[in-house]
């Protein structure tokens, strides 16, 4: 080689590390090592299995992998900057142990069916601790529902008192929202749980390879048949984003009731020391940050969603590197509702309910008003014209500040002459809450049978989990111990 070419090939070398780093993702990268060996690994085994591979070249291909794998466990990342992406690097590392036979690590295979694989592991791996996560935050909602069916409350309609409520009545309100994303998200695994290896750069291979051997290894449910889309797919992380969204969305929406209720005008309940941050410049100040945490954190995954979809946006069916720019994205969603996650959980047992400031709202609220209504339509008056006296009644009540159970019968009486002495059985909170029996309702009976269908919903749903969720929970079990 002349040395103007020996130049211009440092030259173009030079420029083209120099433009790799705008397009690649190394600390991303890394989290996909374990991932790209598992699904290398699976790989070889299975050309060896059809023979596309003698025996003599898969055993020391296979012990090359083990020995990348556990050199990866020690904490030696593999991944250098030289390297284009974690996969060449993986066939650097290998090809230094076991020589040129290494070349036989893309055989049917190619970088784009690999990272969409990877990407399904590593994301796979993430979503079985999210259904651990949902399943112990919907416990500790059954838990408090149980503990607090004795706690009256004022229920809001435009953020105005409407009518006494149970506490649990709220806790189970909660429960069924995180209920709801537990399916949801049941449902995305369903989809998502499918091999894409095997597909090649776009079209397929030419070697008799067996995708559905590999998907056994890697436990995956079933093969994606299209080879084009299994390369091309990315629509997983809008869905998984989109039931992120949903989970953040009712992280967010707890967080803001009890921030609301934690505040000196409502009092309802207070966070323990270690949940609140005292003013340095105000003292008398208890500031419970971690609420607000919950209101706003989830914002993030709001965010990234529509980043998720922007991105995959016009992307032409085939691979492009847009695919893997979608990477950080769907990586901060994981992370955030984690995150979100095990936060929501850790305040909940943190919250101390102050039940007397509860009742003593909805009593000067007068939110058992309806109960008077339902009173005088029990007794043949047409609704509208028992809700006018009703309303006239509870404007007497509030300019005397009265309460309805205050009133004498002659009060009750100068509104209307249908009212007796049974009245006072009716308008009693423990009674207004009580008459609200029907089915799903916030009476004591209700409640209960509430609480039995949440805990039964509980069992049936980690009966019904995949078989990676079940042994992910039993790890996590353990552990706790």
């Amino acid at each position: 080689m002349s040395t103007d070419e020996s130049q211009s090939e440092r030259s173009w070398t030079h420029e083209s590390n120099q433009l790799l780093r705008f397009g690649r993702h190394p600390e991303l990268e890394l989290q996909l090592a374990e991932y790209d060996l598992e699904s290398s690994i699976a790989h070889v085994k299975m050309l060896g299995e059809t023979k596309i591979l003698d025996r003599e070249t898969t055993k020391a291909m296979l012990d090359g992998l083990a020995q990348i794998k556990r050199e990866l466990l020690e904490g030696k990342a593999y991944l250098k900057a030289e390297h284009v992406d974690i996969h060449s690097a993986l066939e650097a590392r290998l090809a230094e142990l076991i020589g040129d036979l290494s070349l036989n690590l893309r055989i049917a295979k190619s970088s784009n069916d690999q990272i969409a694989t990877d990407v399904r592991l590593w994301l796979r791996e993430r979503v079985l601790d999210i259904f651990a996560e949902l399943l112990e935050l919907r416990l500790e909602l059954t838990k408090l529902a149980e503990r607090d069916l004795e706690i009256v409350m004022p229920g809001y309609t435009h953020m105005q008192p409407a009518m006494p409520i149970l506490l649990s009545h709220w806790w189970l309100a909660n429960e069924t929202r995180f209920r709801r994303d537990f399916s949801r998200l049941t449902d995305f695994y369903r989809r998502f749980n499918v091999l894409p290896l095997g597909a090649g750069a776009l079209a397929g291979t030419s070697q008799p390879i067996d995708r559905t051997l590999v998907a056994q290894y890697l436990n995956f449910d079933d093969v994606i048949e299209n080879s084009l889309y299994a390369v091309s797919d990315r629509d997983f992380m809008v869905e998984f984003g989109s039931v992120a969204s949903l989970v953040g969305l009712h992280i967010s929406q707890i967080g803001a009731d009890l921030l609301l209720w934690a505040t000196q005008e409502f009092r309802f309940v207070r966070l323990r020391k270690a949940f609140v941050f005292r003013s340095q410049s105000m003292p008398q100040k208890s500031n419970p940050v971690v609420l607000e945490i919950l209101r706003s954190r989830p914002s993030v995954i709001f965010g990234r969603l529509v980043e998720l979809v922007a991105a995959l946006k016009a992307v032409p069916m085939g691979y492009c590197h847009d695919l893997q720019d979608s990477l950080p994205a769907l990586m901060d969603v994981v992370d955030t509702l984690k995150f979100s996650l095990e936060l929501t959980r850790a305040v909940l047992q943190s919250v101390d309910v102050n039940a007397e400031r509860m009742k003593e709202i909805a009593v000067s609220d007068l939110t058992n008003a309806a109960a008077a209504v339902d009173y005088l339509v029990n007794g043949g008056m047409p609704p509208d014209q028992a809700s006018k006296i009703v309303e006239q009644l509870v404007n007497y009540c509030t300019q005397r500040h009265k309460s309805l159970a205050d009133l004498e019968l002659n009060e009750w009486q100068q509104f209307c002459p249908a009212f007796d002495t049974d009245i006072y059985q009716h308008v009693t909170m423990e009674e207004s809450v009580g008459a609200r029996s029907s089915f799903g309702g916030t009476s004591l009976e209700q409640v209960m049978a509430g609480i039995v269908r949440a805990k039964e919903m509980l069992e049936l749903d980690q009966s019904n989990l995949p078989m990676l969720a079940k042994e992910r929970i039993k790890i996590r079990q353990l552990q706790n111990i």
